[in-house]
């Protein structure tokens, strides 16, 4: 009966957060004005998702200091309905890539109210912000903040990620009442599969022949795990120190040396009742098992060179045919 109910309880949970937001959006804040330089910049956490961003940032969430807001998805939906990429809570033709010139005075005035604003309502020093698509709004992320915002890349094993997305978006364990359309990883008629076919070649990642080549769950996380990556090092001249970079296996290896350096890197404070409670919420890396990754040629060369960087030991093989 509880399995039953569950996709009426999410998609009630889906109004209630989408109707809060909307009169957040209605309510002005301090942060309209401009952030107190005295307060450490706003925090995004962006990767390909099941690449480690949800235990980060619970990590985080229990931090005296920070306010975290965990993919919050109403309140993008809410700064601008094509914002959200999925189309969970609206339905209108999203986009995924989004500019500088997008920010709009609209735009830049509900970012504040509903992002900025959590922290005024919250009363802590730190905001954090955690959307694995966060990678295509960099630039967008950019002119909302003046440029003082601080980034935070996680990398895990492409090759495990992309079998992680596989299972997600095969097996559907995501389901909500009225929403037979809604695919847990690539949203309403896979809107972001679509996005990512449509967007990805014309911001330079690979041809619109090479995607369409691209038929399997698998396959598909892993171009999305290549565009995420290739949009961290098209970013990282211009962030500099402001983007710190870890791997998955580094966060579970060595937790604590971890912690420490993402706190410095975020402006807070490293009490040690924090750090034993965070690294008792870290367990070991998983690996998922599953059928050879296979691409088309220049994707499993770059997807191939980025495991190597990173030290991950799983390889793709070139796709056969042409």
């Amino acid at each position: 009966m509880l399995e039953l109910l569950k996709p009426y309880a999410r998609t009630a949970k889906l109004r209630l957060l989408k109707r809060r937001a909307e009169r957040l959006a209605r309510t002005p804040v301090a942060a309209e004005r401009g952030e107190d330089p005295a307060l450490p910049p706003p925090v995004f956490i962006f990767a390909c998702g099941r690449s480690g961003t949800t235990i980060l940032g619970k990590l985080f969430g229990c931090h005296p200091e920070v306010v975290y807001l965990r993919e919050p998805y109403h309140l993008w939906a809410t700064i601008e309905p094509a914002l959200d990429v999925t189309n969970l809570h609206v339905r209108t033709p999203p986009r995924l890539w989004w500019d500088a010139s997008d920010a709009t005075d609209h735009i830049r005035a509900r970012f504040a109210r509903l992002v900025l604003g959590e922290r005024e309502r919250s009363g802590r020093r730190v905001l954090m912000e955690k959307t694995p698509h966060n990678a295509y709004r960099i630039g967008l992320l950019e002119a909302l903040t003046g440029g003082r915002a601080r980034f935070v890349h996680i990398v895990r094993d492409g090759v495990d990620v992309a079998r992680s997305i596989d299972r997600l978006a095969t097996n559907q364990p995501y389901r909500m009442a009225g929403r037979p359309d809604y695919n847990q990883w690539w949203g309403s008629n896979e809107l972001k599969w679509k996005r990512l076919q449509a967007e990805g070649p014309g911001r330079g990642h690979f041809s619109n022949d090479e995607v369409a080549r691209l038929t399997g769950q698998a396959q598909r996380g892993a171009y999305e795990w290549l565009t995420s990556l290739g949009e961290a090092d098209r970013w990282r001249p211009v962030l500099g120190e402001r983007l710190l970079e870890i791997t998955y296996p580094t966060l579970t290896g060595d937790t604590g040396a971890t912690l420490r350096r993402l706190a410095e890197h975020v402006g807070a404070s490293v009490p040690e009742a924090w750090l034993a409670e965070a690294g008792a919420m870290v367990s070991d890396e998983r690996k998922n098992k599953g059928k050879e990754l296979a691409l088309p040629a220049r994707m499993a060369a770059q997807f191939n060179h980025y495991q190597e960087r990173h030290g991950f030991g799983n390889r793709a093989v070139e796709l056969g045919g042409s």
